[in-house]
């Protein structure tokens, strides 16, 4: 490969993703995750490109807001099937007059491929055009508009991805492994015409209405660096087997670990071989994947000539029929347990390390929340898989379990990164309760069991308090995590850190009912706690974390009872998080906690008369929120940041009068908050915060001499605090505070309540 067309490929396999970020970040985001300067300054080229396809002149036209083209070739445009990063596809209807044909187009943005990568795609496109094979789509034609935009002409295939059409038809193993020797069979094909596909997934497999396998997308697959060969098709093969046979045989799990080894020379030699070792287990002979053991080929042999078998050997079963049926049961064992093995050894090892080791490890980079999502969710599918077998060991259940808590945490919960969808993590943590809540009971000493028990129970806590607004449930929850690992929280430093999570929700509760008090004295309590741990504990980063958080709700219940020691308890929490993000920079769990303190250091300040000390603590705050959306757009928690920085920055803003600063600020401050209701589906607790920031932005709009403003903003204030209380998740705060407050600013000032002279200058 040339070194042009490896930089093409790298630069291509980035664009997609940064053209979604913003572009006062872009440098940076480039920065991180290259070191070439030829595929920087290949980015930069396609930014600018993509700067220009964005005035509405010349090619850039195409993809704007503009109309869609209404020809391109010998076609005329009917509609848009999908736009990403590279262009746009369409739906097109021959227009030559010669005959009906419906196609769909591809068209690249103009100035996104370099020269180089130009005339490999004018020079492939020939090639590809004569790639013809019932099961793989077909490329038409190909070329460049008038504008100088690449196009290519691909046959329409109307159809789903191969493992969501087996799901919807309710189909057996063994028609799932025919889709597969379909798909295999005519990959072999364009290997045998020296065409690789380059990225076959499940999206790019499909099966139409008729239950015609199509693969798709051949010769315009995912840019990669390293040079591709045969065994990069097989290898996504065998990808695609994992999804489709979610609970393979040890026979087809020993074709899958081949098809998928990592070592390319380790795997099959070619598309057909897969197909053919498909087809061997289809008919019940011998797969090449498995140990070439007697006893195994024996076994396919019976299992195939079951009858004449039983035939010749009539008399030697009348003879030793007793001698017989013992062998017979223990070669059944034998190749039972020989299943289960080879079934847990390699689908349970690969569902432990998507869940497990390679879940944390992407937990630490930014910008990877689809990422762990997906990771948890494929683990999880694993494990329900192997669960459900009739002879699977309790520990796989509690593993499934586990699995359920994770993606629970990355799906809308957590204080990690996550996607916001608030209802979907409860219901997987619902399932993560029958599990992990059973095995617990069965084995309360275990200390396992124990830990896994107390993780549900304190990532239920959150999920209480934080997206129900149900402080009862929270508290229960809570108060089973804390039970649960007493008697290991000395000693042990995953439940230490539990138990402090636990005692630290509990507190929280009682901040969430009003009772500042008794928030105090228990998070004091949980400081207590941490503080009586041996040193290796107490400063080990599992215990700093909720030691962190701990002291954030301290200073915060210290400050609504306007207690002097305020103050000094956030500054513990920002030094805590600060050395925590040192050791980990960029670790989205730990910027969230840092910016979280920040936030609140900046509340006090602004509270006690230092709003120069309160702008500093929130501009840094608001500056790592941003970046944390520009990174990741997909994690809700970085908007979370955005909205409770943005929220104090706004109030700043019209403490000094500055109308025009605090409009600004606020249009983003609701924009978060607009897309946490919408990605949480309406949630309580995305409703409540939403509630909180509109009533307190209504004050700084009355402030600010802007009344019409004010009375508008608290009626959508009224009307979020309206459906909190038909619903039943209005807080006990919020019941005796924003609530009532909101309506007497309503009646008060915006519906003539009190008199214009007798109003108060400021609220």
């Amino acid at each position: 490969m040339s070194s042009d067309l490896a930089t093409e490929r790298a630069a291509l396999a980035l664009f997609d993703d940064l053209v979604d970020v913003r572009e006062t970040e872009r440098e940076l985001w480039i920065a991180e995750r290259t070191t070439d300067a030829a595929v920087k300054d290949r980015l930069r080229a396609m930014l600018a490109a993509d700067a220009i396809s964005s005035l509405g002149t010349g090619a850039a036209a195409l993809f704007t807001s503009q109309p869609a083209p209404t020809h391109v070739g010998h076609y005329r445009i009917e509609g848009l099937i999908g736009r990403g990063g590279m262009g746009a596809v369409y739906r097109g209807r021959r227009d030559a007059g010669d005959f009906d044909h419906q196609v769909a187009i591809k068209i690249i943005k103009p100035g996104l491929l370099s020269d180089v990568l130009t005339q490999r795609f004018l020079a492939e496109r020939q090639t590809l055009a004569s790639l013809s094979h019932p099961n793989i789509a077909r490329l038409h034609d190909g070329g460049s508009t008038a504008e100088g935009a690449p196009y290519i002409i691909m046959e329409l295939i109307d159809g789903q991805p191969i493992d969501r059409w087996a799901s919807s038809k309710g189909l057996d193993a063994r028609s799932r492994v025919a889709l597969l020797i379909t798909a295999a069979r005519a990959t072999a094909h364009a290997h045998s015409r020296l065409i690789i596909h380059r990225d076959i997934t499940p999206a790019n497999v499909l099966v139409t209405t008729d239950a015609t396998v199509k693969l798709i997308d051949f010769g315009i697959a995912r840019a990669a660096e390293g040079e591709m060969t045969t065994s990069t098709d097989i290898y996504g093969l065998g990808r695609v087997a994992t999804r489709l046979l979610p609970a393979p045989d040890a026979e087809l799990a020993a074709i899958i670990a081949r098809a998928t080894h990592a070592d390319p020379e380790a795997r099959y030699p070619t598309a057909d071989a897969l197909a053919d070792d498909l087809q061997a287990w289809s008919n019940g002979m011998p797969v090449e994947a498995m140990p070439r053991r007697r006893r195994y080929v024996a076994a396919k042999f019976v299992a195939r000539h079951r009858l004449a078998v039983a035939g010749s050997a009539a008399a030697v079963v009348l003879l030793f029929g007793a001698l017989g049926a013992v062998l017979v049961a223990n070669r059944q064992a034998r190749l039972a347990e020989a299943e289960a093995q080879a079934r847990f050894a390699q689908t349970r090892g690969i569902a432990h390390a998507l869940l497990f080791p390679v879940f944390d490890a992407v937990s630490a980079v930014p910008g990877a929340t689809r990422a762990r999502a997906l990771l948890a969710e494929t683990g999880v599918e694993y494990l329900d898989a192997l669960a459900a077998m009739r002879a699977a060991p309790p520990d796989v259940a509690a593993e499934a379990g586990r699995g359920y808590v994770r993606l629970a945490a990355v799906i809308g919960g957590g204080q990690a990164a996550q996607l916001g969808h608030y209802a979907d993590s409860g219901a997987l943590l619902a399932r993560a309760d029958a599990l992990l809540t059973r095995a617990f009971k069965a084995a309360p000493g275990d200390r396992t069991a124990a830990i896994d028990f107390a993780r549900l129970r304190v990532e239920q806590a959150g999920q209480a308090l934080y997206n129900d607004n149900d402080t009862r449930a929270g508290r229960a929850a809570a108060r089973d995590a804390r039970d649960a690992t007493a008697r290991l929280a000395a000693t042990d430093v995953e439940a230490a850190a539990l138990h402090a999570s636990a005692l630290q929700a509990l507190a929280d509760a009682d901040g969430w009912d009003n009772d500042d008090e008794k928030a105090i004295i228990g998070h004091k309590a949980a400081e207590a706690f941490i503080a009586a741990l041996p040193t290796a504990l107490r400063e080990d980063p599992l215990v700093l974390a909720p030691r962190s958080a701990n002291l954030r709700l301290l200073g915060e219940a210290q400050h609504r009872r306007k207690t002097a020691e305020a103050a000094a308890t956030l500054a513990r929490a920002v030094s805590i998080n600060r050395a925590l993000l040192a050791a980990r920079p960029g670790d989205p769990s730990r910027q969230r906690k840092l910016i979280a303190s920040l936030w609140y250091s900046g509340v006090i300040a602004r509270g006690t008369g230092q709003p120069k000390a309160a702008k500093a603590f929130l501009e840094e705050g608001i500056a790592l929120a941003r970046l944390m959306v520009a990174r990741d757009p997909a994690d809700a928690g970085g908007r979370q940041m955005v909205s409770i920085t943005a929220e104090i920055l706004a109030q700043l803003a019209a403490d000094r009068g500055d109308a025009a600063e605090n409009a600004r600020i606020a249009t983003e401050l609701i924009d978060a908050h607009e897309a946490l209701v919408a990605l949480a589906e309406n949630a309580a607790g995305a409703r409540r915060s939403m509630a909180s920031a509109l009533r307190t932005q209504g004050g700084n709009r009355y402030n600010v001499g802007d009344v019409p403003g004010a009375c508008a903003i608290w009626r959508q204030t009224m009307t979020l605090y309206t459906s909190l209380e038909r619903d039943g998740a209005l807080t006990d705060f919020d019941r005796k505070n924003g609530f009532p407050e909101t309506r007497s600013l309503l009646a008060d000032i915006c519906e003539g309540g009190v008199p214009v002279s007798a109003r108060p200058a400021r609220l």
